[in-house]
């Protein structure tokens, strides 16, 4: 076990939007899939990367509907990515924009990098899902169809709505009706492979994206997105769940942790262990991370931050952030504090800097 793979929750949101149009229950699903339904609106927060795979599973039990997954990602478009999306679409061409999202992937998922793979008149786009699945599991096939579903969507920006790949590759088992889509009639479709896979023209790559709506994205925010990346080592990725989980007052238990990212408590505890850290630690580290947060960009109250945080008083709270900071709240702030904003409003996430064992 190296990490906990995690991806954007963003990634999920294509998926509840259609189903939701044909009448299923986006909190439900949400709920089957075990994750909080703020995820919809903090796209960027991270959730674990079967997420996608969960709620196809649940939708599976709810809807019958053929090539669910590839629908889905061929209707979404790479907008709906935010950043990610963004930084594929100011691409000036589909080279560009394809060597974009390779660059990317990662930080968008920590598990499905992409990659290109040049071969004779064709490059092929490849994504290469490393967790380990059964690739006859139904919501697996869904979810990897998904994945090029979205691949064919970036492809057509410069290729047309019409276009079609010779050949794709799927890593999963054939799921029924899949030869009948529209989108693949023409193409040779091969599965159980090692990668997710579909074959450009290299004529293509030279082909200019349509112009993108003149929006501005700061380079600060897009620094920031960089910076909230999903890791891939065991204690920073399940702090970073421990981040997502928390919420107020609210820390999550182990056995919270391990169900969000799909261990059994036992084996979070030993890799935990083995890494030099433990579940406690972590939540303390997140718990600084956030009081820290709030004394660098807010003049909230220390008294509130501490009950916001769980704490019953204001001296509790205060020992504990001199245990972690060497420093008193009061005196943290007025040596970090540079991006005030005034008012209580919500506790900002955690910024993911370490902080120490408490």
């Amino acid at each position: 076990m190296t990490y906990a793979a995690l991806s954007r929750a963003g990634t999920i949101s294509p998926i509840l939007a259609f189903l939701n149009r044909i009448g299923v229950s986006a909190d439900r699903l949400l709920a089957t899939a075990q994750l909080p339904a703020w995820v919809t609106a903090e796209t960027d927060a991270l959730i674990p990367a079967t997420s996608s795979v969960r709620i196809f599973g649940a939708a599976l039990q709810e809807a019958d509907i053929r090539n669910i997954g590839l629908t889905v990602g061929e209707q979404s478009g790479i907008d709906a990515f935010g950043i990610f999306g963004r930084l594929i679409r100011s691409a000036p061409t589909l080279g560009a924009a394809l060597k974009s999202g390779v660059r990317y992937s990662r930080l968008l998922t920590s598990n499905r990098p992409l990659s290109l793979r040049p071969r004779g008149d064709r490059i092929e786009l490849c994504m290469t899902v490393e967790d380990r699945f059964d690739p006859r599991d139904l919501a697996w096939q869904q979810d990897n169809h998904y994945g090029l579903g979205l691949m064919l969507g970036v492809v057509r920006l410069a290729a047309g709505p019409s276009w079609r790949p010779a050949e794709v590759h799927f890593q999963t088992d054939e799921a029924p009706g899949l030869r009948d889509a529209e989108s693949l009639a023409d193409s040779r479709v091969v599965f159980r492979q090692p990668e997710t896979m579909v074959a450009i023209p290299r004529a293509l790559l030279a082909a200019r994206l349509p112009p993108l709506p003149a929006i501005d994205v700061p380079t600060d925010v897009v620094e920031d997105w960089k910076s909230s990346a999903p890791v891939r080592d065991l204690a920073g990725s399940i702090r970073q769940a421990i981040e997502t989980l928390s919420c107020g007052e609210h820390y999550p238990g182990v056995r919270q942790t391990a169900d969000f990212v799909g261990m059994s408590v036992r084996t979070l505890q030993r890799g935990l262990a083995a890494a030099g850290t433990s579940h406690e630690t972590l939540v303390a580290q997140t718990r600084f991370a956030t009081a820290a947060a709030v004394l660098e960009q807010t003049d909230a109250k220390i008294l509130d931050l501490a009950l916001d945080l769980g704490y019953s008083d204001h001296a509790n709270f205060t020992r504990a952030f001199r245990r972690w900071a060497g420093c008193s709240p009061h005196e943290y702030r007025v040596s970090h504090g540079q991006r005030r904003r005034g008012g209580k409003g919500p506790l900002p996430r955690a910024s993911g800097r370490p902080g120490p064992s408490p």
